[in-house]
């Protein structure tokens, strides 16, 4: 494990006992950038205790790491295995409060999924980012971290004509 560079700040792989801790920092996210994701606030904050302890959970076909800055979230960022990519993980729901950012702290959550992907023998990391003028920020930050926009767009959502970019990253 990597010395933080802000000791203050704890970051660890969740399992399904921390499902509460998921829900509260995944709906911060939601509200904080409801531009950003896949879903929203209204959608999730109606999820019941059993779908947040399965997503906690996704030990089979992912990880979830949060961020904790004196015992409150801060940050968290996940990795999957999509449906037809099963060599390739796609980083997800990668957000940093306010208060905590330009701190590094995102780059180490999205390495944290990258350390996984590389032992599973990932080649190659896949991520999607809302193709928004308030989510330029975030497109910014994974081309620092080594993603490269491929020209493939996909939805945001299935309800809306917003879309997203996606990106790769060798590992």
């Amino acid at each position: 494990m990597r010395p933080l560079p802000f000791a203050r700040v704890e970051v660890r792989r969740l399992s399904a006992e921390d499902a509460p801790l998921l829900r509260e920092v995944r709906l911060l996210a939601l509200r904080d950038a409801p531009y950003a994701f896949s879903s929203w606030y209204e959608r999730e904050i109606a999820f019941d205790d059993g779908v947040w302890a399965g997503r906690a959970a996704e030990s089979d076909t992912g990880v979830v790491f949060v961020a904790l800055e004196r015992g409150r979230p801060v940050g968290m960022a996940g990795g999957h295995y999509r449906d037809g990519q099963p060599d390739v993980p796609e980083v997800w729901g990668v957000w940093v409060a306010p208060q905590a950012r330009r701190r590094g702290l995102a780059g180490e959550l999205v390495e944290r999924v990258a350390d996984g992907a590389r032992e599973n023998g990932a080649r190659r990391l896949s991520t999607a980012v809302a193709d928004a003028g308030a989510a330029r920020p975030a497109a910014e930050l994974y081309r620092a971290l080594g993603f490269a926009g491929s020209g493939e767009r996909e939805p945001l959502r299935p309800d809306s004509s917003a879309e997203a970019i996606t990106m790769y990253r060798p590992l």
